[in-house]
């Protein structure tokens, strides 16, 4: 099987990939398990590929050791699988990606390819580091390069599932590892086509402030007026303070603990809802309804309004200019509603809708600026081949 482009986002929450065109996303949840658990923990087979993302159990060989794995939404339920968005996540010394991504791989190479193929190729991977991570260096070149590192080459995983049962080995012929946040701009700047967008007018002439709020982080661009690159080091600032996740989880504890049992469950109920008229919660047993709306959106526009306050702390506006603030990222997705109430309320309506937007898709932004690099990537080497030969 050959793969074209692999664009992966290890999200502290969610994974996602865009494989082809073809997209999907499994919980960042890697549970590891002794030899003896994985051999006995399932007892039936699947025999439809689409159900091997729901119970993906894999092995790899990680320092000459084969080591076991459930991955995803199989490991969602065990009781250490979302210990990592408790901290800050080093995805360069960290086994999660990679086994994230031997995973992924797997469930791809099952609903897309040959029963009887063993042998997937990526021609290219691509991937990105937050900032916090990549300041951990001197040159974020020398982080970018060790992640990419992690990638290319071959490597050796086994599907465990009951059913599905196979040892893959996987060929990554090129790999590289982009800034996140800072990538997210050339999904504004160029179409999927590679063509100018439209979009990136509104931001012709005006200073952006690239705002990625995340789960455990939030990685802040200062890019300069046409969407530009950065222009130094001190462009790039990632914030650990006040991070969703845990505001989330001390808000589970102070209101609902006995409507969610864990973060990553509330977490589900507003992505899944945040779109409705009405946040109702159900009991299975009794059919009773509870209705949260209000609770959830004081809490998100109360966190929205520290959110807000420490993006515009980061870079200081100067005297007789306007800056422009782009939002993104997937607590940029669930804030959106938030973030237009906080901003008309400090700003009015005109200068809110103007200079404070959340990106379309704003959730996959940085993905689909992945894409659109590994798209130009490779018309540059087509063109070369071209006049090489």
């Amino acid at each position: 099987m050959k793969i074209s482009r692999f664009n992966a986002d290890f999200g502290n929450s969610t994974y996602s990939n865009l494989i082809d065109n073809y997209f999907f996303e499994m919980p960042t949840n890697v549970v590891e398990v002794k030899k003896e658990v994985a051999e006995g923990k399932f007892t039936s087979s699947i025999e439809d590929p689409a159900d091997l993302k729901e119970r993906l159990m894999v092995s790899t060989v990680i320092g000459n050791e084969e080591r076991y794995f459930l991955v995803g939404e199989f490991a969602e339920r065990e009781v250490l699988g979302n210990n990592h968005i408790k901290k800050l996540h080093n995805k360069v010394e960290s086994h999660i990606p990679y086994v994230m991504f031997l995973a992924a791989v797997a469930y791809f190479q099952a609903i897309e390819g040959e029963s009887t193929d063993n042998e997937v190729t990526i021609e290219y991977f691509s991937t990105m580091l937050p900032i916090w991570l990549l300041k951990k260096l001197n040159k974020f070149s020398e982080m970018q390069n060790k992640m990419a590192a992690k990638f290319e080459g071959t490597h050796q995983v086994k599907v465990l599932t009951l059913g599905m049962e196979k040892e893959l080995t996987i060929n990554v012929e090129e790999a590289a590892c982009r800034v996140e946040s800072e990538v997210a701009r050339w999904a504004i700047k160029k179409t999927p086509e590679l063509q100018d967008n439209d979009m990136a007018k509104q931001f012709e002439n005006y200073d952006v402030v690239a705002a990625d709020i995340g789960g455990g982080t939030d990685d802040l661009v200062l890019l300069p007026a046409g969407l530009k690159a950065p222009r130094s080091r001190e462009s790039f600032v990632s914030n650990t303070e006040a991070p969703f996740l845990a505001h989330l989880e001390n808000f589970r504890k102070d209101k609902l603990p006995e409507h969610f049992d864990s973060v990553r469950e509330l977490e589900k109920f507003i992505y899944t809802n945040i779109s409705k008229t009405k946040m109702e919660r159900r009991d299975g047993n009794t059919g009773e309804k509870f209705d949260l709306t209000d609770v959830i959106k004081k809490f998100l526009k109360e966190y929205t309004e520290i959110k807000i306050s420490q993006i515009e702390n980061t870079f200081p506006v100067p005297k007789d200019k306007v800056y422009k603030y782009l939002y993104f990222g997937g607590v940029a997705e669930v804030l959106e509603e938030s973030i237009r109430l906080v901003t008309e309320e400090k700003y009015g309506r005109e200068i809110s809708e103007s200079n404070h937007i959340v990106a379309e898709n704003a959730r996959l932004l940085n993905l689909y600026g992945l894409e659109i690099l590994s798209r130009a990537e490779q018309v540059k080497k087509a063109a070369k081949e071209t006049q090489t030969n």
